[in-house]
């Protein structure tokens, strides 16, 4: 893949290994030319939306880590990042539903990748949620003097503060794609995982949730029906809280 090659070797220096390991950890999940392409858009929007912003110490930012970031939660792995955005099947247009707003770095990615669709990501920690946004509008500030033509594509981000099973606002409208960033802890949680699925996404849309420790799992929305499947490798992740 030339393009990804290209990507990578113009990035900034301290950035270079990070989206060198990314790309070479999901390379090889890449299959189809689709699949390829979508992950040269995942290594060129990390190397525009940097994670700098989104971390406590820039100086450990490009690190291809899970880092805390306050709240018992983390800020994941760019590398399973990218996984779960290339599983996630991202499409320009895209009107997609975060579940876990973490640092807000996921969300500006999806909002890049969907551009000119939109993300609503929502955070059960306000206090999570406010720094998210905190940490958006530094990247956007960032952007606006450096990269303006990015500027507009990180705009449709709206961060909400409440319980995804509470069924309130988020509810009110269906989801191309849905990402949940936080692990399946037990069985009950698993029930209400699809059950989001089967209400809150449209016709063939996609929703992606991990284990707390194991496969990530993929519902797609076929004809009404909900049909599941899960990866092969194993992640560990923060746990999904009811």
């Amino acid at each position: 893949m030339k393009e990804v090659e290209k990507i990578i070797e113009s990035a900034r220096k301290e950035m270079w290994n990070m989206l060198r390991s990314v790309y070479n950890y999901n390379s090889s999940f890449a299959e189809t030319k689709k699949q390829e392409k979508l992950l040269e858009r995942i290594v060129f929007a990390m190397s525009l939306i940097d994670r700098k912003f989104f971390v406590p110490n820039d100086e450990i930012a490009y690190i291809d880590n899970a880092l805390p970031i306050g709240g018992g939660q983390t800020i994941s792995q760019p590398s399973t990042v990218a996984r779960m955005l290339l599983l996630a099947e991202l499409s320009g247009g895209d009107d997609v539903l975060e579940v876990g707003s973490g640092s807000g770095w996921n969300a500006s990615l999806i909002a890049f990748l969907v551009y000119p669709g939109s993300v609503v990501s929502v955070e059960r920690l306000n206090k999570l949620k406010e720094k998210a946004e905190k940490n958006l509008f530094a990247l956007r500030e960032h952007l606006k003097q450096n990269r303006p033509e990015i500027y507009q594509k990180v705009e449709k981000i709206n961060f909400l503060s409440e319980n995804i099973f509470s069924k309130r606002r988020v509810w009110k409208k269906k989801y191309d794609k849905i990402i949940v960033t936080a692990g399946i802890p037990n069985m009950d949680v698993e029930k209400k995982v699809e059950m989001l699925a089967g209400q809150l996404l449209k016709r063939d849309g996609v929703l992606i949730c991990p284990y707390t420790s194991g496969p990530i799992l993929i519902y797609k929305k076929i004809n009404e029906k909900i049909r599941k499947t899960s990866t092969g490798e194993s992640y560990v992740f923060v746990p999904l809280l009811e």
